[in-house]
């Protein structure tokens, strides 16, 4: 029995050094900016340590590709690198991008914008769908393909992909609404291949390989897949200009205490007296959601009925942030769809406070349609919906059938910008983070999300009650 009790207390003690660990790690991580962790997982993946999506956040997967790393190259693995394994990781990195020649290529034929290794091929030739690479032995294949919905829809074109007939093994397969990833081997050699939807399309790649190259291919087929994006051909300082961030709406506030002269405050770029956005409780312990941009350089932050509040972080690459209540306490929280991904089509809810100054505080609660499963440039963490959102909806949940939330309300189809850019006004064309991105933002900071187990639908009344009692207004004063 002592033994036993003695073990136990070996696994306790272990468990509580691999948190220790993880939590070292993950503050260390998150110490950089978005941009340097980007940079950081791209590296790993070029050497060999991770093998997933490069999107900046961290995870188990990233906690163990970075001590994999160390533990590869006979470093303590803590998770934390030094200026020393910084360099080191950069060099390793660097030394396979440089040996491939990876870089950015923009293919108006197919859309698609990604990192093609061009030191491998011969000079591309175009095709009806995109471009053909080959290497001068055709030991690897690339092409990038454009396939319209009108001609292979797209779970069709996945279910077709996916065939296993004809001496093709899949051995990885992921279907999303907004992508897909197939990979496998046939007639002898790897393939990997991955395509995006779009409102009219799938577009993506298809890159094939022999065995003998599947050292260095693997690692270049998770940086090209997590490369790729959009791509239309135009000017892209144009397109990130035409989306128009609805939350910072100026308040008036009493100045006749201001200790600066009257004027005197003119000179400080960019300031507002106070501004506004929409947010939702997150936890029983008071933490609140919303837009980073709704509460960035805040002196302070107020949610009225509540009390003040603080900023916890805020993911500004996402346009996320999470508050914590002063008081700390909150008797009504949202809950996160589950698992069922979003469709275009579906019918759903934002519930807001649009013109705080204008309605006197009024919640406002409005229903439309997902109408896109991206956003600009094909943006897979944003969704399109026909909702109408005004100033002050920044940050408010956009809820499912079901109540749950399936996403954060972030930005608006700028009327002008666009109608100078395209010669028309658009109507309705409003943007959400999706949900996931604030749960997983949540687990990052060691927060629950909860989420909504229950499947039946709603009323459209009983959903605006229940939203009612977790939807606040957010009031920043500068």
């Amino acid at each position: 029995m002592r033994s036993f009790l003695h073990a136990i207390v070996f696994l306790l003690v272990s468990a509580g050094t691999v948190q220790a660990g993880y939590d070292q790690s993950k503050d260390w991580f998150h110490a950089r900016d978005w941009r340097e962790r980007v940079r950081i997982q791209f590296l790993l993946v070029f050497t060999g340590d991770y093998a997933s999506q490069v999107d900046g956040t961290f995870g188990r997967l990233t906690y163990n590709a970075l001590t994999t790393f160390q533990k590869h190259r006979d470093f303590t693995p803590n998770g934390v690198l030094d200026d020393e394994q910084m360099q080191i990781l950069q060099r390793d990195g660097l030394d396979l991008v440089e040996r491939v020649g990876f870089e950015t290529y923009k293919d108006p034929v197919s859309g698609l914008q990604l990192g093609v290794p061009g030191k491998l091929f011969e000079p591309s030739t175009q095709t009806p769908r995109g471009h053909l690479w080959r290497a001068y032995d055709n030991s690897i294949e690339l092409e990038t393909l454009q396939v319209s919905a009108e001609e292979t829809d797209y779970a069709a074109l996945y279910k077709r992909l996916t065939d296993t007939s004809d001496g093709r093994t899949v051995e990885h397969k992921q279907f999303r609404n907004d992508y897909f990833v197939v990979s496998g081997r046939q007639d002898g050699r790897d393939f990997y291949l991955r395509m995006m939807k779009t409102s009219s399309d799938s577009r993506g790649f298809s890159l094939a390989w022999q065995a003998r190259h599947a050292v260095f291919m693997d690692r270049v087929a998770v940086a090209m897949s997590n490369s790729m994006t959009f791509y239309d051909g135009t000017d892209e300082e144009k397109l990130d200009a035409v989306t128009s961030a609805p939350g910072l709406q100026v308040l008036e506030e009493d100045n006749s205490s201001d200790p600066l002269p009257k004027g005197a405050r003119k000179d400080i770029t960019g300031r507002k007296t106070s501004s506004s956005g929409s947010g939702y409780f997150l936890t029983t312990e008071g933490h609140i959601g919303t837009n980073a941009h709704v509460v960035g350089n805040c002196r302070s932050l107020d949610i009225p009925g509540h009390g003040t509040a603080r900023l916890v972080k805020a993911d500004t690459e996402n346009d996320l942030a999470v508050l914590q209540l002063d008081s700390g306490k909150s008797d009504h929280v949202a809950q996160f769809r589950s698992k069922q991904p979003i469709v275009r089509g579906e019918e759903i809810f934002v519930i807001g406070y649009p013109f705080a100054q204008i309605l006197d505080n009024n919640l406002n609660f409005t229903p439309g349609m997902i109408s896109s499963l991206a956003g600009v440039k094909g943006d897979s963490r944003h969704f399109m919906l026909t909702a109408p959102v005004q100033p002050g909806n920044s940050g408010g949940p956009v809820l499912d059938r079901t109540g749950a939330v399936v996403g954060t309300v972030v930005s608006r189809l700028d009327k002008f910008k666009t109608l100078k850019l395209a010669g028309d006004l658009p109507e309705n064309v409003n943007f959400a983070v999706r949900g996931k991105l604030m749960a997983e933002f949540m687990e990052d900071l060691g927060l629950a999300p909860s989420y909504n187990t229950i499947t039946n639908i709603k009323s459209p009344t009983r959903i605006d009650e229940e939203a009612s009692q977790y939807t606040v207004l957010v009031l920043c004063r500068n």
